[in-house]
């Protein structure tokens, strides 16, 4: 099993047109490390996704924010469903496990959130803005890593990993 520890995570940010990351970005960057140590060290993650048996000294990715209007765009061009989502990920490791080391570093690719769908649903879920980003955030960080949930076995795997990162923070 690999561990985080002296394992660099490099976190990039993003903006795709005039959001605003919800919270204050120092804040986030920690709080998503915290994410991806935790689900790092979780057995059924670890042994379950190809990236672990790698070894590295860095994982990266990116996570953007936009709007619902760029998120439909990104996912009628990429997905062809021509409706906004709450977040969609571009795992770069899903055709070719073994090219995703480069230098000691694991790049894993990158999540998108809509913050108009992340605001909606906070409300509709009766969370806070923080607690719905960082269920938004998990669910992307596991299709990064290999994790999806075309089937209710799947997707009932992904929501319990979910629901028992957030309890933890």
């Amino acid at each position: 099993m690999k561990k985080t520890n002296n394992k660099k995570i490099d976190i990039t940010l993003n903006t795709l047109d005039e959001s605003k990351i919800p919270i204050g970005k120092a804040l986030y960057k920690k709080t998503t490390k915290k994410i991806v140590e935790t689900l790092v060290n979780l057995s059924e993650i670890n042994q379950n996704s190809a990236v672990f048996d790698n070894d590295f000294k860095t994982l990266s990715f990116e996570i953007s924010f936009c709007n619902d209007k760029t998120i439909r765009e990104i996912n009628s061009t990429y997905r062809g469903k021509d409706k906004t989502t709450d977040v969609i990920t571009f795992a770069l490791f899903v055709d070719d496990e073994n090219s995703i080391v480069i230098d000691n570093n694991i790049e894993l690719g990158e999540i998108i959130i809509s913050t108009q769908t992340l605001e909606r649903q906070a409300k509709e879920n009766n969370n806070t803005l923080e607690v719905e980003l960082y269920t938004l955030t998990t669910h992307g960080i596991l299709h990064l890593l290999g994790f999806d949930h075309l089937t209710q076995k799947d997707y009932d795997f992904v929501v319990g990993i979910q629901e028992k990162i957030i309890k933890s923070l």
